[in-house]
Formats: C-alpha cells, structure tokens, sequence
C-alpha cells in the first residue's frame, strides 16, 4: 500500500470512528511517516471537534454595529431604500456568510493537514 492510500484511509477511520483496513493498518504501523500523519490528522480532528460545541457570544451591540456600519457607507438611494425595508434578512446574510467563512478556512485548515509531503 502506498502513504497516499493509507492517508486516505487514516482521515476516514478518524472521521467515522471504524477501524482502518487491515491493509491500511499494518501499513501505518510500519511506516513513521504515516504514522505521523496519523497522529496530526487525530490533532487537527479534536480541534475541529471542539470547535462544533464552541459558543461565540458576539455581544449585544453587533448587529446595531452592523447596521450602522452599512449605513454609513450607503448613500440614500434604491439600494438603500431596499436595504431599509430588509435589514433583518441582511444581518442575517452577513452572519451566515461570516459562519461560512469561519467553516470554510477551518475546512482548508484541515485539508491542509492531510495532505501527504512531496515525496
């Protein structure tokens, strides 16, 4: 078995909590570099992991933040007419894509971690 194999059976072990092929896993017992592979992948895993449970309190002041922040970037016209009537749908966009984004570097993070060094 090759380091790029097993390094995909490693991250799949990890991530559904089964046990590696046997193949996958007599090839990791042998090899130091997958081995340490192993070891960083369960690393970046747990930290991922309490990261799901992680409460981020933004305090009470930032959505109004937000909003006056856009607000004084705008001019008055139709987009700000619309904004005006959609505010709360805004806000809300604006929090999600921070979230998207926040689970998007963390993703590339992880991904980052598994990849296997040039041979």
């Amino acid at each position: 078995m090759r380091c790029e194999d097993a390094a995909v059976a490693v991250s799949e072990s990890i991530e559904s909590e089964l046990p590696m092929p046997k193949t996958a896993a007599r090839h990791v017992d042998r090899c130091l570099r997958c081995q340490a592979e192993q070891a960083q992948y369960k690393k970046v895993f747990r930290g991922m992991s309490s990261l799901r449970s992680a409460e981020i309190d933004p305090g009470p002041q930032m959505v109004t933040e937000i909003l006056q922040y856009l607000q004084s970037r705008s001019s008055r016209n139709p987009i700000q007419s619309a904004w005006d009537r959609h505010r709360v749908a805004y806000v809300a966009a604006v929090t999600a894509t921070a979230a998207a984004a926040t689970a998007a570097g963390a993703i590339a993070l992880a991904a980052r971690a598994r990849r296997p060094a040039p041979a």
